[in-house]
């Protein structure tokens, strides 16, 4: 599977290194560019925006700091929404308020896409499934995994997509 990933800092770097590991092609991007280099020497390729990650890819992960951080990677002018997100797959890992994630899944199914909301920071707030209305929000008061409603239970430590066959 190709994947893009905006937001290679601490937890995202892991999570490129283990999708790599397993077999994923990959396509980073980091709005502080030396945040990359690494994993460019395991192999992703760099992109210049988080448009161009998203190009080729057959879904993005987002693991970003915080709402001004996602308004950049989806809403600015070579963002996700910016170009062709028709019939992607977005999966925002970023913890972010609800508010935040709720507005942000309207922008995103206006773009033709789906976001699936898969916090794995701290939120004393509900879970969501921005992507299904209508599936039960289950509460969680430290999601370490997305929940079971979102993605199918996925662990963080297993495999977020399945390994290439």
């Amino acid at each position: 599977m190709n994947i893009g990933f905006c937001g290679t800092g601490r937890m995202g770097a892991a999570m490129v290194l283990r999708l790599l590991d397993v077999g994923h092609g990959l396509t980073v991007w980091n709005r502080t560019a030396d945040k990359t280099k690494p994993l460019a020497e395991r192999g992703a390729r760099v992109a210049a925006s988080p448009a161009a990650a998203a190009v080729g890819s057959d879904l993005v992960i987002t693991m970003l700091t915080d709402a001004a951080a996602l308004a950049v990677v989806y809403d600015g002018p070579q963002g996700l929404l910016a170009d062709g997100a028709t019939g992607k797959l977005l999966v925002d890992m970023s913890t972010v308020r609800p508010e935040t994630i709720h507005a942000l899944a309207a922008r995103v199914r206006a773009a033709g896409a789906a976001l699936v909301e898969c916090p794995v920071g701290v939120r004393r707030a509900r879970a969501s499934c921005s992507a299904s209305p209508g599936v039960p929000r289950p509460t969680s008061r430290a999601p370490s995994r997305c929940s079971s409603s979102c993605a199918g239970g996925s662990s963080m430590s297993a495999p977020m997509v399945p390994a290439p066959a």
